[in-house]
């Protein structure tokens, strides 16, 4: 299994992300304090590495649809009610990736193809740079039991901390799997609020928010 931060490129042609000489990311422009934060940290032991953002566009943009289309039409609402045509997943991809406030990692199989990824949403505001929000943890069910989703947590958790973050939050739905997994992972509950989201059918279905505090660098 490797895991990989992705990027794409900012409208107009810029990189969100960009190799630095040391391995790791440079800094992404237009965050508040003028030196920007850190990219993630090489963790050889990992596989972490950055992916080239014009490659991303073409091979796997179309996988990262793929994904997506696969966990709705399993269950997983992920903020559609029923399941996205390949071209819906394509351009919600396109604009998800090209906010430079989302940092997404991905997981690939033995064949090098995408089977998971989860995303990470900084916070523009100022009162806010010291959080961040886990959204899009998905896991292809073909590649589901294989342990990527921890491997994904870890990813995110690492480069949270490197970039000096101390608190993030996320929400699923409330009886789910996912809901368990995430108290086993050291996730602290908040709480459920009821009717949250509609899945398909039109039923309305309770949602469970966490958090968990990092340490300082």
């Amino acid at each position: 299994m490797r895991i990989e931060p992705l990027t794409f490129p900012a409208p107009g042609g810029g990189a969100l992300l960009s190799s630095s000489p040391r391995g790791g990311t440079a800094v992404r422009p237009g965050r508040q304090g003028g030196s920007g934060r850190p990219g993630p940290p090489t963790a050889p032991s990992t596989g972490l590495s950055l992916l080239d953002s014009l490659v991303a566009r073409t091979t796997d943009l179309s996988r990262l649809a793929d994904v997506l289309v696969d966990c709705v039409q399993g269950g997983a609402s992920v903020g559609w009610v029923k399941a996205p045509t390949t071209e819906q997943a394509t351009a919600w991809w396109s604009a998800f990736l090209a906010d430079p406030d989302h940092r997404t990692w991905v997981g690939r199989d033995d064949a090098g193809r995408i089977v998971t990824t989860a995303s990470l949403a900084l916070t523009p505001q100022a009162n806010g740079a010291h959080r961040a929000q886990v959204v899009k943890v998905l896991v292809h069910r073909e590649a589901r039991g294989n342990r990527f989703a921890p491997g994904l947590m870890v990813a995110i958790e690492r480069y949270a901390r490197a970039e000096g973050l101390t608190l993030l939050t996320l929400d699923t739905e409330t009886g789910s799997l996912a809901e368990s997994l995430y108290r086993r992972w050291g996730w602290s509950e908040v709480g459920a609020v009821p009717g949250y989201a509609k899945v398909a059918g039109g039923a309305l279905v309770s949602t469970t928010i966490f958090y968990k505090q990092l340490g300082g660098r």
